[in-house]
This record gives structure tokens, sequence and C-alpha cells, in this order.
């Protein structure tokens, strides 16, 4: 009986051993495989920090947003000349023509949601660090 409990305890903690190993190995290669990636990822954002162009065009389109809608409304506040339109006026049956001075700055709201989506986008990514 004892050669039977010997032979069973031994193959039962040959199969552990096994598995343990197969585990060991295939947490191994799960770990050289992201390893892999990661150098992957590491290269590529290398390579796309050594692209000049896209940061200065990135950069030029940030600083033309913030120039639209901070430093030109602020510059026409203190602008005292306008825009003079002709304004057609009418009642019943008489028409007539008046000259009539606009001032200010109109913000398109493309420009106030490419402001609101820079802004995001900045702050979003820098809650990753």
């Amino acid at each position: 009986m004892n050669e039977i409990q010997s032979l069973a305890m031994g193959s039962l903690m040959g199969f552990i051993f096994k598995l343990i190993g197969t585990l060991v190995d295939a947490q191994g290669k799960a770990v050289q495989s992201m390893l892999e990636k990661q150098n992957m990822a590491d290269s590529s954002a290398d390579k796309a920090s050594a692209r000049v162009g896209g940061v200065f065009v990135r950069r030029t389109i940030v600083i033309t947003i913030l120039f639209a809608l901070v430093i030109v409304p602020l510059m026409m506040a203190f602008n005292e000349e306008g825009l003079t339109i002709l304004e057609n006026k009418s009642f019943l049956f008489f028409e007539w023509s008046t000259w009539e001075t606009l001032s200010g700055y109109v913000v398109l709201s493309e420009v106030r949601n490419t402001l609101s989506a820079i802004v995001g986008f900045y702050f979003g990514s820098s809650q990753i660090n």
C-alpha cells in the first residue's frame, strides 16, 4: 500500500510542480510580451516627438484661437471706430436709408467650441500624468 501512496503522491506532486512551472513560464511570456509592447509604444512616442511640424501646428492653432477670443475683444473694447453700414428702413409705403455705425467683435460659435475642445483636451491629458 505504501508503494501505491508513494506513486500517487509522486504523480500528484509531479503534476503540481509541472503546472506551477507552466504557469510561471506563461506569466514570463506574458510579461515579456508586455515589455515588447511597451518598447514599441515608447519608440513610437519618440518618433512622434521627433517630428517638428505637428507640435508647432498645434501650438499655432491654440495661440490663434486664444488670440481671437482674448486679445482681439480686449483691443476692440478700447477702439472707438466701428463699421458703418447702410440700413434700409420702411414703414407702410415709405422707404428710406440711414447710416448706422456698429461697434464690437463677433465671436463665432465654432471658435468657442474649438476653445472648449482645446481646454478639455489639455486638462484631460494632464490628468493622466
